[in-house]
This record gives structure tokens, C-alpha cells and sequence, in this order.
């Protein structure tokens, strides 16, 4: 069963390590003498803002406030697109008091995922600040080892969050310098206008001082030197570590692990500035496996603030260091119908490229050029197949930057061991704005698969190394394109992508039996292609990208697709893909929709669409059909009780409650063969080692019906299912994800 969620939650962990919240790693060269401040009015200006926020105001005894908040795992592939894999919605009351600690009352929760087996709530124990005021500030997330409340060191408990010197702290000079100070903007408040500057803080690392700073900019209240907004990353120096085994892995994999934040302020009470929005973010990657990176995102919303500031408060004040967090009853919990914003809303209305800015040299588009020999897809590097066996490989690129911003240049090439063959390729391309246009040249070994899941692999990798399951059939092609593609407003929107150039197919066989370790399980042979040489232009319009089906975001996206060939081989093909995610209160509703046409005197078959298999009309042989005009469709449906949606501990693992519900699921495709060109096409597919036709056209459509019980949101199934084409019994089903 496939889970491609797994793979932005296996990165994360990875990537962050065991603990994974923790601060971007950095070790830089000590810093040259230079001065604290950029001018005296910013030195006073800063010395404003420390007394105005170092304390909390004396008046303000406590604070109660509804909190909102989604945890999210997402995906971001190479083209930026964010494919979310598991969305927790939490519903809190939360209690500030200056002498008892800052209290999260989880009062609702619930879940969507697409098969990830814990909660996020098994990495973090809280996930907000109280406020912004003190010497010292709390990353606002601590490592979740169980414990209920908790105290920072130095106030009679474990620290287990992350202690950041604030920028406004009293011994400031000896960790940060400042720049900036100028006014960006001026909010029109009922009671007053309220004129804001912004400082650029950037933490200042010297020998003997291992310690955790922001770097980032903070805007504050020009008139009253309070936080109204800080913006950007954590970082932490840490000794060198020679060449241990922990550095030589960072250097092997190119692992880069970055914690962004951003708080925004409001005043509430016309006194007091408090958190209106949270969000903390942390991205990671690993070059060797490509630009695919791992985000773990928390964003929060609090509302409905009640201040107490009448109350006299004695005793120590530890309001900023004791954190706890506790849980209504089960039935409250499930019976929770006050949400605010719709599952996934909070999370998708935010990208990871917002903090692009803030981006670690080798994620930033800015600085002097940079040459990487990471891959920018991994198999670019390693991959196997029954065509190629193994195959081994090299990559490298320079992004030029500053030097000629936007350009980039990229080669790769390697060998393939049992082909005893080379493939490779190199390409130039230059961004401008939402523009982006580019030269490529490649040979490859290309999956001739139709209708490909979102960040489906090309290729057998080790389910073929492993298991000899290869579902894929494959056409050695040579290209040579120019290409521009333009992004409509935001990538989240559209993208539109036009190529022209030439290209050569040539036929492959496969040139294994079997898997390294599956010798019962035989590979199948590889399906015939037509030789030959054309020109051909191609267009692809994506309209919003990031939504898919197969995914937990919610939203409307579809994928229109044409191209064109003359010479050798000519054809013209069309194909559309609509895909839809929706939540209406308990329910779920998920829908895709592919369609396609092929047209030509002379189809080559690795142009026709063909059906069948697991991802391709379940309950039906690999690629049993095919044809010249194709659809494939898949409609779910699943209504979660209002029963056991609290998450609960197992062990170290926290995992969501089993949640319980009714779902239900149609899948569909439809093949045709509708002329002797898609005929002569059709037998062609297996002329080479078949005496019979190795697919056939449907007849009709092919469907299969399911229905059940679901658990943990629909991530797991228990159903009965048949096909509605032909008599068959009902047979039960079990396995994890929606499809059945």
C-alpha cells in the first residue's frame, strides 16, 4: 500500500532528530569587531524597547483567551507545491496568571490524514507562547515526554524547550547587533494611530558563547517600544565537533534542518500587546535525496481575550516559565462543534517559501554562486529497474545568485550496470520574477505509465530492487527542449508551462527476471514501443497545484495537459485531471477524475493510455486495458462519529483516537479502442513477446464499489467491496488509506 505521507514525516523526524524541535544548527567564523547599533537614535530606540518589554506590565494579573491551532505535516516537492499528509485541528482554552503559569485546556480536536500512524502531538507537548514579554524568550514548544506541567530550568523543573536571549534582554550588546529602525507602517487603531518600526536583529556568535538567539526582524510600537510582530528563524551555536560521525552525515547527506517563527502582537485593552496569530515552522531537507523538503507547521489564532488586571497577585511571579497542558473529558472533546476556521484552512493559507527570506545559504536565492554536487532528484544519482538493473550516477549545479540572479545550470549523467549503458543530461534555465525559461538536454529511460499519482516515483526503485514489482514500462527517449513557464500570481494558484524542441524513442526490453532478494516473484516483461525521431510541442496549464485527493488539504485543482509530434512518430494527445478534497462538518469528500485522447495515423503504442493494476483500477490485472480515449475516476466518502477523537498515549507515541465512521468509495475506469490506428497501437504493446493482445478495450466501464467501517479518520478501512461490471461475490477488504 502506498503511503507518500510517511515521507514528509520520516524526513522530519529524521532530519530534526530525535528531538526534532530544536534550533537550526550553525557554526560560523567569529564576527569582526563592529558596532552593537547602526546609529545612536537606534541604540535609544532599542533601549526603549528592552524596559518596555522586559517585564510583564504590572498591572496585567492574568488573561484567559480561546486558542485555535492546526499541526501539519507537509510535503514540499521541487516546483514548491505543498501536499499536506496529516492536519490535527486543536480547540483550547488557554489561562495566562502571573503566579500559577500559562495553562492550553484542549477542549476539541480533530483529524485528517492520509495514513501517518501518530499524532503530532507525540513531538510537541505545547505549542504556543503566553506572550513576548521577558529577558529570555521560550521557543513556545517543548519535546512531549509526558509530563503535564512544566517549568523551565532554574524554577525547580527539567528545561525542555528551547531558551532563546531575547533580543531585548538586558545583556542584549553581548549577543546581537541591530540595524534598520525605520517606520514601515502606521495602524489605524479606533483609539489611536499606532506608527511602527521595524529592526533588523542578527545574532552576534563569538568564541565561548554556545547559546540560542532569534534572527529576524521585529516590529514595535514606535510610541509605547512594545512587540507588535517578530519575524524569522531560530539559530543555536554549538561547539565544533571536529569530524565526528555527526558531521561527516551532515556533509554526506547535505542535511540542512531550519526552525522559522513568527509572532504577531495585539493590543488588547488599549495596555497590553498579546498574541492575535503563532506560527512555528520547521523545514528540513536532505540534498542528496533532491529539493524535496520535509515541514512540520504550527500556526495558531487566539480570540476572545478576558483580562484580569484588578487582581493583586503575591508570591513569586513564574507566569512565563510554568507551562502545562491538559485535556477535557473524552465526550466534551468529541462533541466539539465551535471550530472557527475549516480543517486545513489555517495551515494551507501559508506556504514554506514565505520564510525565503530567512533561507539557510543553501536554500537562499541570494549570495555569491554556489556549486552543489547534490542531486536534485535522487534518482538522478541511484535507481533500479528491470530494464537498467542498477544504476549509479553524479550530479552537479551552480546557481549563479548575485552573480546573475535567477541563473542556474545543471549536468548529470551515470551508468546503467546491467544495460551497460550511459544516461544523463544537463540544462540551463533563469528565473525573473514568476517567469522562469530554460534549455534542457536528456537521455532517459522514461515510465511510459499514465495517469501518475502526485509525487508517484518514475521508476521500480525497491519495491523492484526488493520484490521484483515493477509497475511500470518504460521507453528509452532522448529530448532536447527550450521551455518557459509562468506562475499565475502564486504558485498555490496556477502555473502555465510551454517546451518545444525534438525527441527520439527508442524500444526497451527487460533485461531481468527477478528482484535481488524475490526469485519466486518473476518480473513482467517490458511493453514494446515505436522507434523513431519528431518535433514536438507540449503545454501544461496546473490550476492549483497543491490540492490532490490523494492528500489532506482541501480545495479544487485540476491539470490540463496537450502536445503534439510530427516526423517519425506524430500523434496528438489531450488529457485532463480534476481532483477535489472537501470536509462538511464529520464528513469527508474526495474526488479524482483523469481523462484522455489520443489521436494519429500511426499511434506509437507508449502513447496510449492504459489501465489496470493497483493505483490504476484496483481488483483488475496490470494494464489488463488500453486504448486511444480513456477515463479513470475514484469518489470516497467518509462520515467520522463524534466518538473517540481525543488522542491518547501509547508508550512514547501519542496517537489520535480511533475515531470511528462510515465510508464509502466508487472507482472506475474506461478504455476504447476507436479506430484500427488505436487497434494496430493496441497489439503492438506486446508484438514483441506476446502471440495475443496483451490489453483490450473495457467494453463498457470497469467499476468497483466498497463500503464499511473506517477508523482513525478514514486512514484505515474494514469493508466489502465487489466490481458492478459483472457478477462477482462481495469480499472484504482491509488495508490502510481510502482507496478500496
Amino acid at each position: 500500500m502506498r503511503c507518500p505521507g510517511w515521507i514528509g514525516i520520516g524526513g522530519t523526524i529524521a532530519l530534526l532528530g530525535p528531538a526534532p524541535l530544536v534550533s537550526q544548527v550553525v557554526r560560523p567564523a567569529p564576527a569582526p569587531a563592529e558596532s552593537v547599533y547602526a546609529s545612536p537614535a537606534l541604540q535609544r530606540l532599542v533601549a526603549a524597547a528592552a524596559v518596555a518589554n522586559r517585564a510583564v506590565p504590572a498591572a496585567l494579573a492574568s488573561y484567559r483567551a480561546h486558542l485555535e491551532s492546526e499541526l501539519a505535516f507537509v510535503i514540499r516537492d521541487s516546483l514548491g507545491r505543498e501536499f499536506k499528509s496529516q492536519v490535527e485541528q486543536v480547540a483550547s482554552q488557554v489561562r495566562w496568571d502571573r503566579g500559577t503559569g500559562y495553562e492550553t485546556h484542549v477542549i476539541g480536536y480533530r483529524s485528517e490524514t492520509i495514513g501517518v500512524p501518530f499524532s503530532a502531538l507525540t513531538i510537541v507537548h505545547g505549542w504556543t507562547l503566553p506572550m513576548l514579554y521577558g529577558d529570555r524568550l521560550l521557543l513556545g514548544i517543548e519535546e512531549n515526554g509526558g509530563v503535564n506541567a512544566r517549568a523551565v530550568r532554574g524554577l525547580g523543573g527539567a528545561r525542555d524547550t528551547i531558551l532563546v536571549v531575547h533580543p531585548f534582554a538586558s545583556d542584549r550588546d553581548e549577543y546581537y547587533r541591530y540595524s534598520g529602525g525605520d517606520t514601515i507602517t502606521v495602524l489605524r487603531e479606533p483609539h489611536r494611530d499606532i506608527p511602527v518600526v521595524r529592526i533588523r536583529v542578527s545574532p552576534h556568535f563569538t568564541p565561548g558563547h554556545d547559546f540560542a538567539a532569534f534572527d529576524g526582524e521585529i516590529d514595535i510600537d514606535a510610541v509605547r517600544h512594545q512587540i507588535v510582530r517578530m519575524r524569522g528563524r531560530f539559530v543555536q551555536r554549538v561547539p565544533r565537533v571536529g569530524n565526528g560521525a555527526a558531521s561527516v552525515l551532515v556533509a554526506v547527506t547535505g542535511a540542512v534542518g531550519v526552525a522559522y517563527v513568527e509572532f504577531v502582537n495585539e493590543e488588547v485593552d488599549g495596555r497590553y500587546w498579546l498574541p492575535t496569530s503563532q506560527r512555528i515552522e520547521f523545514q528540513a531537507g536532505l540534498a542528496m535525496f533532491g529539493t524535496i523538503r520535509s515541514v512540520f507547521r504550527i500556526v495558531s489564532r487566539f480570540s476572545d481575550y478576558a483580562i484580569d488586571d484588578t487582581s493583586r497577585v503575591s508570591g513569586p511571579d513564574v507566569g512565563l516559565f510554568v507551562r502545562r497542558v491538559t485535556f477535557a473529558g473524552g465526550d466534551s472533546v468529541d462533541d466539539f462543534h465551535a471550530w472557527n476556521t475549516g480543517l486545513g484552512t489555517l495551515s494551507g493559507s501559508v506556504t514554506a517559501d514565505d520564510f525565503t527570506d530567512f533561507a539557510p545559504s543553501s536554500w537562499s536565492p541570494v549570495g555569491p554562486p554556489r556549486l552543489t554536487l547534490y542531486p536534485s532528484q535522487f534518482d538522478h544519482v541511484l535507481h533500479f529497474n528491470r530494464v537498467e538493473g542498477l544504476y549509479t550516477g553524479a550530479e552537479g549545479s551552480v546557481d549563479f545568485r548575485d552573480l546573475a540572479p535567477g541563473l542556474s545550470a545543471r549536468a548529470f549523467s551515470g551508468w546503467a550496470w546491467t544495460e551497460r549503458t550511459v544516461r544523463g543530461g544537463a540544462g540551463i534555465s533563469r528565473q525573473t520574477g514568476n517567469w522562469t525559461t530554460g534549455l534542457r538536454a536528456e537521455r532517459a529511460l522514461v515510465s511510459t505509465n499514465d495517469f501518475p499519482l502526485d509525487l508517484e516515483n518514475g521508476d521500480g526503485g525497491l519495491t523492484a530492487l526488493l520484490s521484483s514489482i515493477d509497475d511500470n514500462d518504460y521507453v528509452d527517449r532522448s529530448t532536447a527542449d527550450v521551455w518557459e513557464s509562468h506562475v499565475l500570481g502564486s504558485l498555490d494558484r496556477g502555473i502555465v508551462t510551454a517546451q518545444l524542441g525534438v525527441g527520439r524513442d527508442a524500444n526497451e526490453v527487460a533485461r531481468l527476471a527477478h528482484g535481488l532478494l524475490s526469485t519466486g516473484t518473476m518480473f513482467l516483461p517490458n511493453r514494446d514501443a515505436a522507434p523513431g525521431r519528431y518535433a514536438h510541442a507540449v503545454v501544461d496549464y496546473e490550476y492549483h497545484p497543491d490540492v490532490s485527493s490523494d492528500f489532506a488539504d482541501p480545495g479544487f485543482g485540476g491539470r490540463l495537459h496537450y502536445e503534439a509530434a510530427v516526423g517519425q512518430l506524430a500523434w496528438q494527445r489531450a488529457e485532463v485531471t480534476v481532483s477535489a478534497r472537501r470536509y462538511v462538518g464529520p464528513i469527508t469528500l474526495s474526488e479524482r477524475a483523469d481523462a484522455g485522447v489520443v489521436s494519429g495515423a500511426t499511434i506509437p503504442p507508449q502513447q496510449l493510455f492504459e489501465l489496470g493494476g493497483d493505483e490504476r483500477l484496483p481488483g483488475y490485472p496490470y494494464k489488463a486495458f488500453a486504448g486511444d480515449r480513456a477515463a479513470l475516476f475514484r469518489v470516497f466518502a467518509n462520515y467520522t462519529l463524534p466518538v473517540d477523537r481525543k488522542p491518547h498515549r501509547i508508550g512514547f507515541l501519542v496517537v489520535p483516537g480511533l475515531s470511528p465512521g462510515f465510508g464509502a468509495g466508487v472507482q472506475g475506469g474506461w478504455a476504447q479502442i476507436s479506430d484500427s490506428a488505436a487497434a494496430r497501437a493496441v497489439t503492438a504493446l506486446g508484438a514483441g513477446w506476446s502471440a495475443a493482445p496483451v490489453s483490450q478495450a473495457t467494453d463498457g466501464i470497469r467499476a468497483t464499489v466498497g463500503a464499511g467501517l473506517t477508523l482513525f479518520s478514514g486512514a484505515m478501512h474494514l469493508v466489502l467491496a465487489r466490481p458492478v461490471d459483472h457478477a462477482a461475490p462481495w469480499r472484504w477488504s482491509f488495508g490502510f488509506g481510502q482507496a478500496f
